[in-house]
């Protein structure tokens, strides 16, 4: 939509999302109501809107500052944002199908095709494990080697892994935020957030510089969830943003993957519990090629996926593959005889499935195994 002061209808429907926030069902109502009423493109009249929406709702619509919508416009413009609405022909049907749409979306970067293309989102908590770091990491990798767009939330913690980790691998990401794009919430990933603008592009509902709120990360996660495919949960307390997220992602009928990780642990308590009802466990990437190759042939491509890194040539001792290694996974590593295996070849170790499953993803971060189509795994000799 054309970003100018004198577009009509941008300044309403901006006055529509700052009446009534984001997140709004009311907002989508109202919206749904004027458009109906072919009211979107005049100048808004009380009198006229009384007619149509609550007399309350047509007072507060009326009665905000003209000003402070057209400073919003002003702001994008000088700040190369642009704008997105839920008139405009490249709004994605993904969040026009959901109850509590977006009226406005603010956007940094090169906001793709939504709704031909594979987004998937990758969440887990602030305080996250070093195991998690690493697998929010190698995840994004490896499905945006693949072609797949990561979604995540550009917070510290896990969002940062998910991020960096599809940018290591030349991918696509975006950045959903629960502040204004200009709003310097989180200065440490400031540099973070100016490289996914080049690479992908940031999002918010809010104006350039509207301020982080307690409700604003909760309503972010919607968008999280809507505009992907499936969800990745990497870890998740019983308290954790994370289960919102995968929540959301079920209520809008997207698919949840979760990795399994020990049930006495803290940071997975509620990851255990999305899997007892019924999310998808994450053992490896291919889990996710598997749900979503055939609708998206002409993006993802496993082999890219797990083509090796001709770029980086790490040289790994036996002494050094044990630094920083559970002792799962040692003995699990120590008790690899066979180049190719899956595992059913590990059913004799003492170890659960939970830890296996944790030890394999584990492992295929240190890259020492790789995850091949068909639940098969390969050792990587160094």
């Amino acid at each position: 939509m054309l970003l100018s002061r004198d577009n009509v209808t941008l300044i309403n429907l901006i006055t529509i999302q700052q009446c009534f926030g984001a997140g709004s069902v009311k907002a989508v109502k109202i919206f749904n109501a004027l458009r109906d009423a072919a009211l979107l493109d005049l100048p808004f009249d009380k009198s006229v809107l009384e007619k149509h929406i609550d007399k309350k709702d047509a007072d507060k619509l009326t009665s905000i500052d003209i000003n402070n919508i057209h400073k919003i416009v002003d702001d994008c413009l000088k700040n190369d944002i642009y704008i997105v609405t839920i008139c405009d022909i490249n709004y994605p049907e993904r969040l026009r199908n959901i109850a509590d749409s977006p009226i406005v979306l603010y956007i940094k970067g090169e906001f793709c095709d939504v709704d031909s293309q594979p987004l998937v989102s990758v969440v887990g908590p602030r305080r996250v494990s070093d195991f998690g770091k690493k697998a929010a990491f190698s995840i994004s990798k490896r499905i945006a080697k693949a072609g797949i767009t990561v979604v995540s939330g550009a917070a510290v913690g896990a969002d940062t892994y998910a991020h960096k980790g599809a940018l290591d691998a030349k991918g696509k990401t975006i950045a959903v935020l629960g502040c204004g794009i200009c709003y310097d919430y989180l200065p440490e990933n400031r540099a973070l957030r100016e490289t996914i603008s080049k690479n992908g592009c940031l999002i918010s509902e809010h104006p350039p510089y509207a301020p982080t709120t307690k409700y604003g990360f909760p309503v972010r996660n919607r968008l999280i969830s809507a505009l992907s495919l499936g969800t990745v949960v990497i870890e998740a307390s019983l308290k954790s943003g994370s289960l919102i997220t995968a929540r959301l992602a079920n209520e809008q009928g997207r698919d949840v993957f979760v990795i399994p990780g020990n049930p006495t642990f803290d940071n997975y308590k509620g990851s255990n519990e999305l899997l007892r009802d019924g999310a998808i466990p994450l053992l490896s990437a291919n889990d996710i090629f598997n749900q979503y190759i055939a609708k998206y042939p002409d993006y993802i491509d496993v082999d890219k996926a797990f083509a090796e890194d001709t770029t980086v040539n790490v040289k790994k001792t036996q002494k050094n593959l044990q630094l920083g290694l559970s002792n799962e996974a040692k003995i699990v590593y120590n008790n690899l005889n066979k180049q190719k295996f899956t595992l059913d070849d590990l059913i004799d170790l003492d170890l659960s499935d939970d830890q296996l499953i944790s030890v394999l993803t584990e492992l295929e971060i240190e890259g020492l195994i790789k995850a091949l189509p068909g639940g098969m795994y390969e050792t990587i000799n160094h």
